[in-house]
């Protein structure tokens, strides 16, 4: 009798994990044959609900293991976000308002992006004394619609994720997302693009039939400004241990992940429980992972999770 017992609890326990596995894998929409992805984003580990400031949160830039720095697109500050209290703790101008979409924190500098292109280096950010502040017009504007800002040790340079146009001049792309790189030595951006996104890809990994892909075609006709629905980038941060490029998609609710080559690794499927509006990304050095979501009739958030497969 106690060997049955065994048995059926060995059945249920089996059937737990494969139910499990079901309920995260199927968010998984592509995983490239020999990489794991390494986190579990149907839940997170932990999460903070934003204060009324920060309901526009565009922006997560990692400071140190208790603070993360948050840009939103009305206002020309930063927000310190203290996650072992849940507060601002400290809300720092540097600029008049404005769109901004992006932050990245660089040793002692906060580097901002607003919307048209514009990067904005706040030296010494923290230091207390007033920030100083260095203006970079790129060759990007409105219609590229930049959104993202991410640091690439590798080539010390800015990665800028586009969601509008791909391209610097007026030719066709609506085919394509872009993202640009931003030299720090030399102070521009390069026209050539790091990497282009194909949205046939996407479309295709996102399992669209001919009535959905009809019915994405006939809203971005419609409506100009909302551009292809199936995906636009929201924000761009680069894996401290890997190196890997992770790309968030308000629109489209994905996080996308390539090699530096250009290769998709993943295409993993954002919860709209979880993720309302994800605009802001981030890691830790040890590879946890941030997340912040824009709010509306709700407060914003920000989530985190830890690497499960290191």
């Amino acid at each position: 009798m106690q060997g049955k017992q065994r048995v059926i609890l060995l059945i249920l326990f089996l059937s737990t994990l494969t139910v499990f596995s079901q309920q995260s894998d199927k968010y998984k929409l592509f995983e490239k044959s020999g990489y794991d992805f390494p986190y579990q984003l149907a839940e997170p580990d932990k999460s903070w609900k934003l204060p009324k400031k920060l309901v526009e949160i565009s922006g997560l830039g990692y400071i140190d293991g208790h603070r993360l720095a948050c840009v939103q697109d009305e206002k020309g500050n930063i927000y310190i976000f203290n996650l072992q209290t849940g507060e601002v703790e400290e809300k720092i101008n540097f600029g008049d308002d404005g769109d901004y979409e992006g932050i990245e924190i660089i040793e002692d500098d906060a580097w901002v992006l607003k919307s048209n292109g514009d990067i904005y280096k706040v030296k010494d950010y923290l230091k207390g004394a007033g920030p100083y502040l260095q203006k970079h017009k790129t060759a990007l504007s409105r219609k590229n619609d930049a959104e993202g800002l991410a640091y690439d040790p590798v080539d010390n340079n800015l990665l800028i994720a586009c969601k509008g146009h791909p391209f610097l001049d007026e030719k066709a792309g609506k085919e394509f997302k872009a993202i640009y790189s931003f030299s720090l030595e030399a102070k521009q951006i390069d026209f050539t693009p790091f990497l282009l996104i194909e949205m046939d890809t996407i479309k295709y990994y996102k399992n669209y039939n001919t009535m959905t892909q009809l019915g994405v075609e006939l809203l971005a006709y419609l409506d100009h400004s909302k551009g292809d629905v199936s995906f636009q980038p929201s924000g761009i941060s680069i894996h401290p241990i890997s190196g890997n490029i992770y790309i968030l998609g308000s629109v489209g609710n994905l996080l996308m992940v390539f090699n530096r080559s250009g290769i998709m690794l993943a295409m993993v499927k954002l919860r709209s429980k979880y993720y309302p509006k994800p605009e802001g990304i981030c890691f830790s050095p040890d590879g946890t992972l941030y997340i912040s979501n824009e709010g509306d009739q709700e407060k914003g958030t920000i989530l985190k999770f830890g690497m499960i497969n290191k």
